[in-house]
């Protein structure tokens, strides 16, 4: 398998697409929190996208892209079996997971999976979660789910 091959392509809605790509020595040191690099071609934009989840035994990270510009909506028009032509990380400091006892973790929109992977590790780590997240429209909501699952 070629890095970063796009392994899995879902579009969550009209603008928003969530990618499982092959990565494996960032899916072996990813951390809550974390951040990559994808650019799609040469000479293109590199543009940061946040880690939403990541398995170092399959090797591959996923990564949630709202079109909103030529960038990413370039990215958003790849598909399985293509491939970016730079990811670079995992970037930027994790977050600090502990067990606090009762945390809560708010997202808007795109944002949400920004929260999720924090959520998921402060989950893990023994705390009570409570998430507040939303968006426009109940069509645009993505990873409803996944944070629900997480919640008491």
């Amino acid at each position: 398998m070629q890095e970063n091959t796009i392994l899995e392509r879902e579009q969550l809605n009209d603008v928003v697409v969530k990618f499982v790509i092959y990565k494996p020595l960032i899916a072996k040191s990813a951390r809550a929190g974390q951040f990559v690099i994808l650019r799609g071609r040469e000479g293109g934009e590199r543009v940061p996208v946040t880690l939403v989840d990541w398995d170092a035994r399959q090797g591959t990270i996923t990564v949630i892209i709202q079109a909103i510009g030529k960038s990413t909506s370039m990215f958003n028009s790849l598909q399985k079996g293509e491939q970016f032509l730079n990811v670079a990380g995992p970037l930027g400091t994790p977050v600090e997971i502990k067990n606090y006892g009762t945390v809560a973790v708010v997202g808007g929109g795109v944002g949400i999976a920004e929260v999720y992977p924090i959520a998921r590790a402060l989950k893990e780590a023994g705390n009570k979660v409570i998430a507040v997240v939303g968006a426009r429209t109940k069509e645009v909501l993505i990873l409803g789910s996944q944070v629900r699952a997480l919640c008491e």
